[in-house]
C-alpha cells in the first residue's frame, strides 16, 4: 500500500525529471499561459523589489490596525507606481512587492519607479502616518521608512503550485529564477549602503536616460556611485539614490 511519503517521493522524483517545455519570450507571461507541469519561459527584464523597512517593529509597537494601515498603503501604493511606469506586479511577499519591466524602456521605467516610490513614502505616507499619530495624541512616533532594489538581465519564469483531488490547479503562482529577480530583492534590504533607499545595479545605470540620472535645475545627478558591494554570492557595482521624483 502506497504511503504519503511514497508519493510525496514520486512527485519529487517527476519535477526533477521532467524536461522543461521552454519559450522565449519579450513579455512576463501570465499564470494561466504557463503550464504546470512542464512551462516555462524566458525573458529579459528588469525586476524591481520595494521593501518597507522595519514592519516586525512597526507591528511591536503598534496596534494591529494600525500597523496593517502602514503596510497596506505602501503595498498600494508601490503597486500603483509600478503599474503607472508599465511594470506588472507579480508577487507580494509579506511587506514588499515585485514589480517587472520588460520593453526597450524597462530600466529607465524601473529606475523612474523607483525615485517615485520615495515620493510616495517621504511626501505622502509619512505626513498622512504623522497627522494621524497626532490626531490621536499617540506618544510613540513612527518614521515610515523603505528600500527599493532593481536590476537586470534573463530570468528563467516557471509555474509551481500543487492540484486538489479533483485535478484542478489551485494554490500556484509564477516563479523567477536568476540574477535578477535575486539580486533586486538583496538590494531592496540594503540599508547599511548609506546613500539612499533606492539602489540600482551598474547594469541598470548603464541603459538610463539622461532624464533619469540628471534632475533638478542645475541638472544634477541624481545618483552616486558606483559603489562595489558584496550582495549575496555576487561582488556588483551599484548607483544609489535619496532623490525622489513626484508621480
Amino acid at each position: 500500500m502506497s504511503t504519503f511519503s511514497d508519493k510525496l517521493t514520486k512527485s519529487m522524483s517527476t519535477l526533477m525529471t521532467t524536461a522543461w517545455d521552454e519559450e522565449k519570450s519579450d513579455e512576463v507571461p501570465k499564470t494561466a499561459d504557463v503550464k504546470l507541469a512542464d512551462g516555462a519561459v524566458r525573458v529579459q527584464a528588469a525586476y524591481l523589489y520595494a521593501d518597507l523597512a522595519e514592519s516586525t517593529l512597526l507591528q511591536k509597537r503598534y496596534k494591529d490596525t494600525f500597523a496593517a494601515k502602514v503596510i497596506r498603503m505602501f503595498l498600494n501604493g508601490s503597486s500603483q507606481v509600478i503599474r503607472e511606469n508599465h511594470g506588472r506586479i507579480k508577487s507580494f511577499d509579506g511587506d514588499r512587492v515585485m514589480g517587472v519591466f520588460t520593453g526597450g524602456s524597462k530600466c529607465n521605467n524601473a529606475a523612474n519607479a523607483a525615485l517615485k516610490i520615495n515620493w510616495l513614502v517621504s511626501e505622502c505616507i509619512n505626513p498622512i502616518v504623522t497627522k494621524r499619530l497626532d490626531d490621536t495624541k499617540t506618544d510613540a512616533k513612527w518614521t515610515v521608512s523603505h528600500g527599493v532594489g532593481v536590476d537586470v538581465g534573463y530570468a528563467f519564469i516557471s509555474r509551481a503550485g500543487v492540484r486538489n483531488s479533483a485535478g484542478e490547479t489551485t494554490h500556484n503562482d509564477l516563479i523567477s529564477v536568476g540574477r535578477a529577480p535575486n539580486v533586486a530583492a538583496k538590494l531592496s534590504a540594503l540599508r547599511d549602503l548609506g546613500k539612499g533607499s533606492s539602489i540600482i545595479t551598474s547594469d541598470v545605470y548603464g541603459y538610463l536616460a539622461e532624464s533619469q540620472k540628471l534632475g533638478g535645475k542645475d541638472k544634477d545627478s541624481m545618483w552616486t556611485g558606483p559603489h562595489l558591494q558584496s550582495v549575496g554570492p555576487y561582488t556588483l557595482s551599484l548607483h544609489a539614490s535619496t532623490w525622489w521624483r513626484r508621480p
